[in-house]
């Protein structure tokens, strides 16, 4: 999946405004948290947080000829989530739009406000994929799946710190989590490792009882030297 990089496949403003005005065959996922979400997004825009889009883009764009715009506040986001999707094999056209919101309104259009679309539920079809999908990535980046016998392992070894991340939307982690893990929404951990992890060489353990998004997760930060 490598040989193909999402910063050679961005799209200005202009460009993404051009295709929303033409009604082409576009769908527009916000990889940012739900509340900067509901504060500014971009016309027909989703909320689709980060390690949510693997799980969830299947099923918002199911017509492999539509064009998926992933977009945050400015790059990071986007460019990471928009990769995530190119890793993941989806068959359709993978961009980010540069430079977010931020870009869009610099370019003199109007962001929209309020607004409350969000992915609707996973087909069991669906998770299948995205589950093969995510351990393709993860295992191809060195990361590994554990039990609950090996996390009690690591989690006795007074030698070395243990983080255990659950990675899934804030509210599934407030209806119920494992004892001792920290909400960590996968997209922000990778964003912003240094907010959750204060310890170098800490052994980094994902909990998310879909799978999908604690393995793309793990993938990122494997790749960032975790």
């Amino acid at each position: 999946y490598r040989s193909r990089l999402v910063w050679n496949l961005q799209m200005s403003a202009p460009e993404v405004k051009a295709l929303l005005d033409a009604r082409a065959k576009l769908v527009v996922l916000d990889a940012r948290r739900f509340d900067e979400y509901a504060t500014m997004s971009i016309p027909t825009g989703i909320s689709v947080p980060g390690a949510e889009l693997v799980l969830n883009a299947p099923s918002l764009a199911p017509d492999p000829e539509a064009t998926i715009v992933v977009n945050c506040a400015g790059r990071t986001r986007s460019i990471i989530g928009a990769q995530s999707l190119i890793n993941a094999g989806l068959p359709n056209k993978v961009v980010a739009l540069r430079n977010g919101t931020m870009g869009w309104s610099l370019a003199g259009f109007t962001c929209d406000s309020g607004k409350n679309r969000r992915a609707p539920g996973v087909s069991e079809k669906t998770l299948e994929w995205a589950r093969q999908a995510a351990q393709r990535v993860a295992s191809s980046c060195g990361g590994s799946v554990i039990d609950r016998a090996k996390f009690d392992v690591l989690r006795a070894d007074a030698e070395r710190t243990v983080y255990l991340f659950d990675v899934r939307d804030p509210g599934e982690y407030q209806a119920g989590h494992l004892p001792g893990a920290i909400s960590a929404p996968g997209g922000q951990l990778v964003q912003a490792t240094d907010q959750y992890v204060g310890t170098l060489g800490a052994c980094l353990v994902l909990v998310d009882d879909a799978e999908v998004r604690a393995l793309m997760t793990a993938s990122w930060l494997r790749q960032m030297g975790w």
